[in-house]
């Protein structure tokens, strides 16, 4: 269909999914459910697989992310030329599953790791696990063509998480005027936001040096005046100090720092960071999704919605195993909601 009848139908069809999805004041639905069994029949219409809790557990947060990944799918496959940013946004997946895929090697595995399948559009091969050359071959991350040695890993994880934001900032560049102005602060936030915590990460978890965090942040080699948008915010992380409070007072991005208590020791937590980012995303995607019909805009908040969503799925899963309190649960709902 062309552009116009496809933005039509996309954006009717996943204003649809929306509504029916388990976010926003659907969310505590997911947590009436008494036992995962009854969180199964809560989520799909099949009967609950007869296995132990643990791999019910599994078997559910699986599915899930394969069910919000098929309706993208879906979407998606309704323009006869797919955008260019939504196909990078969909490539996360199997970044993730390249990941999965060297480490099931490494640990010996003898089954191939449950990786998400994205069907067309996927940038691997994986019937072709183990082999990881075979996996990634004639595809963007073909350089990726064996399993790094423990001195790598590293960095070798490094350069997948900076590729994929490269190739998500490129495509961005490729979109008309009216599809760049409706995704633009989406894909901006989040680019900053994480290269913000990767510098966090880098300190805190392994003293890298300023110099060589510059050259890992997505951005770092675009024209000066991206560079500065995009890579700017996480290079001033570097001039303050992690065991001091004080020392980030004025902050622009001071609402991600973890809480301080006057009189106490303080350290920065990237942790806190990360999990604060990804709550400042997923809501600005529920405000923007019907800020943008018939426009990119719209398949671009969905993607971010359903990942919300899933990691509401994954915390009520993970809750009834572990035997969580509901007044525990519905703290971290309302946090994720600001409710």
């Amino acid at each position: 269909m062309d552009r116009f009848a496809a933005d039509s139908y996309v954006y009717a069809k996943a204003s649809g999914i929306y509504a029916r999805s388990f976010v926003g004041k659907r969310t505590p639905r997911l947590f009436e459910a008494k036992r995962l069994r009854d969180l199964w029949t809560t989520l799909f219409n099949d009967e609950v697989p007869l296995v132990p809790e643990g791999l019910l557990t599994l078997y559910l947060e699986r599915r899930a992310e394969q069910k919000a990944v098929d309706e993208f799918i879906t979407l998606l496959s309704s323009y006869d030329t797919p955008d260019p940013l939504s196909k990078a946004l969909l490539s996360f997946y199997d970044y993730n599953n390249l990941k999965a895929a060297v480490t099931a090697v490494i640990t010996g595995e003898k089954d191939p790791p449950f990786m998400v399948d994205l069907k067309q559009f996927s940038i691997l091969d994986r019937t072709k696990w183990p082999d990881i050359a075979e996996m990634t071959k004639n595809g963007p991350l073909a350089w990726f063509n064996r399993v790094p040695k423990e001195a790598e890993h590293l960095a070798w994880e490094n350069r997948l998480d900076h590729e994929y934001y490269r190739s998500v900032w490129r495509a961005f560049l490729q979109l008309s005027g009216k599809d760049r102005a409706a995704t633009e602060n989406l894909i901006r936030e989040e680019i900053i936001l994480q290269n913000i915590v990767w510098a966090m990460r880098l300190v805190s978890y392994y003293n890298t040096s300023a110099d060589e965090i510059e050259s890992m942040l997505a951005g770092h080699d675009e024209p000066e005046s991206t560079r500065e948008i995009l890579c700017g915010p996480a290079l001033s992380v570097l001039d303050r100090a992690f065991d001091s409070h004080a020392d980030w007072t004025g902050w622009k991005y001071g609402w991600l720092l973890n809480p301080h208590e006057e009189g106490f020791p303080w350290t920065l937590d990237p942790r806190w960071a990360q999990l604060t980012a990804d709550k400042y995303l997923f809501r600005t995607a529920m405000s923007l999704f019907h800020q943008n019909p018939f426009t990119v805009g719209v398949l671009v908040s969905f993607l971010k919605i359903k990942q919300l969503e899933d990691q509401m799925i994954r915390v009520a899963a993970e809750g009834l195993r572990l035997g969580a309190n509901e007044t525990q649960l519905n703290e971290y709902v309302r946090d994720i909601f600001n409710a």
